[in-house]
């Protein structure tokens, strides 16, 4: 190993002097003026250096000796189009590797050597992918994005840039009050921790470039990195994670979301200061309210996941339903208790002309009465009535004053024969009727009452509500 650095160092030692001669003309014909062959660039003197001091890409630094240390940091360009619907975010960065390899150690030129990145494919690079990303890709304008540097030590400094979408397993119980923790997480693939060490170059401040993002929707509050092992069925990986949080901007959907739905609380209250014989009006404007509400609660939930669990936004939406569906079943309350008070009075009307009408016929009846009782109790209707009874034969004259006092005889039974007894089944219905248990609706003397105690009661209940809930959602 010492040789091939000797041997490295002297080669890069000449290549770099040769590198700082004058430039020399190349003549059409591909030869210099002085006949001989034009100077290799650096690259190509580079890729020979590689190849005589034996240089394999494909084995680490310290095969079959000490783990390679790797470390890394990054600066974060953007964090965009984060999706509650396929609960992922796309973050482009800078992402720098460290690492040491001494097999490029070289002296007497003290200087780092930032060389093309296409010298990335002649040399071993950590096989670090990005763990929880659904799509990735690098970025290829004008050029590949990545650099390499070598340094006198024998230090690699390898950075590229990469855009990925990755997944942010995101707990919407709170949205749109909630606050979310995403992960990106970095691992090497085929390495595991006997050969290769994962760390982050200096902590927390490894991340940089947070503060001067400009989100939509969210902002990025505090964050953090960890380094861990990681257990598979090939082994112990680490792995390193950069974890941040995201608090959402409650401003928009206050616009968008909450204050169109309190409008239409309010507005579907108007119908209690319209008359309730206006039954066109307070309709139109109920099933309208209840309509529309349910039109922009089916646009806020098209752009949410279908979720099991019940969201903050989705308490805020029934609840506002409800609020307007109430205001409609108000008036079919006021409307009902309006056909009933006139279905009361009728009522009363048509008893009150029964009950004249049965006095008619009772003082009717009692001045008939009182015939027939004095009749009956004269001694030729007795006469008559005892010989009717007995069938006895009898004489001329006796048919003569039973004909006379017949008509009324006959007619003062017919009229008793009128009031029938009961039948049984007639009772048993009436007794039924009375044991039942009747749930008395308590009678309200005005309608208009039940609109004016809905003044009153129905923004005060949606007060109290808007205040659990902002308590119970935005405050714990």
């Amino acid at each position: 190993m010492p040789l091939i650095s000797v041997g490295f160092t002297a080669l890069l030692t000449w290549c770099l002097a040769s590198g700082q001669q004058a430039p020399q003309t190349i003549q059409p014909s591909g030869q210099s003026q002085n006949g001989q062959d034009p100077p290799m660039s650096t690259l190509q003197r580079i890729d020979g250096l590689l190849e005589q001091i034996n240089y394999d890409r494909n084995l680490r630094p310290y095969f079959g000796g000490q783990p390679v240390r790797v470390e890394m940091s990054m600066t974060i360009a953007s964090i965009d189009q984060i999706s509650e619907v396929d609960l992922d975010y796309t973050i482009t960065l800078f992402l720098r590797q460290y690492w040491n390899d001494d097999r490029l150690i070289f002296r007497g030129v003290n200087r780092t050597l930032s060389l093309d990145g296409r010298l990335v494919e002649k040399l071993w690079v950590p096989d670090i992918f990005l763990v929880n990303a659904k799509q990735s890709f690098l970025h290829t304008v004008t050029v590949d994005n990545r650099l390499i540097r070598i340094f006198p030590n024998g230090d690699v400094l390898y950075g590229l840039r990469v855009t990925a979408k990755a997944a942010c397993p995101m707990d919407l119980r709170k949205y749109p009050l909630d606050e979310q923790n995403c992960t990106l997480e970095l691992e090497s693939y085929g390495y595991t921790d006997e050969e290769l060490e994962l760390g982050w170059k200096a902590g927390n401040a490894s991340v940089t470039g947070l503060g001067r993002l400009d989100l939509s929707q969210f902002t990025v509050g505090v964050y953090n990195t960890v380094a861990k092992l990681v257990k598979y069925e090939t082994g112990n990986y680490w792995r390193l994670v950069f974890s941040f949080q995201l608090y959402r901007q409650i401003f928009y959907f206050i616009l968008q979301t909450y204050l169109p739905m309190i409008l239409l609380v309010i507005l579907s209250w108007v119908s209690f200061w319209v008359n309730h014989e206006s039954v066109p009006a307070r309709v139109t404007l109920g099933i309208t309210t209840v309509l529309t509400m349910t039109t922009l609660t089916s646009a806020a939930r098209s752009s949410l996941p279908k979720i099991s669990y019940i969201k903050a936004i989705d308490v805020y939406m029934v609840m506002c339903f409800l609020f307007v569906f109430a205001a409609l079943l108000e008036y079919a309350a006021v409307n009902f208790q309006s056909n009933q008070r006139a279905r009361r009075e009728r009522k009363k009307l048509r008893k009150q002309a029964t009950e004249d009408k049965d006095k008619e016929v009772v003082n009717r009846d009692g001045n008939a009465g009182a015939a027939n009782d004095s009749l009956r109790n004269s001694p030729s209707t007795n006469a008559c009535t005892k010989r009717v009874s007995i069938a006895t034969t009898s004489s001329s004259q006796n048919d003569e004053n039973c004909k006379e006092v017949g008509g009324v005889g006959i007619e003062l039974r017919a009229g008793v024969g009128e009031r029938r007894r009961p039948t049984f089944a007639e009772v048993a219905q009436k007794v039924a009727r009375r044991r039942t248990l009747h749930f008395k609706v308590p009678e309200i003397t005005d309608v208009n009452d039940i609109d004016r105690w809905s003044r009153f009661m129905f923004p005060l209940a949606f007060v109290i509500f808007n205040i659990i809930y902002w308590i119970g959602y935005g405050l714990v």
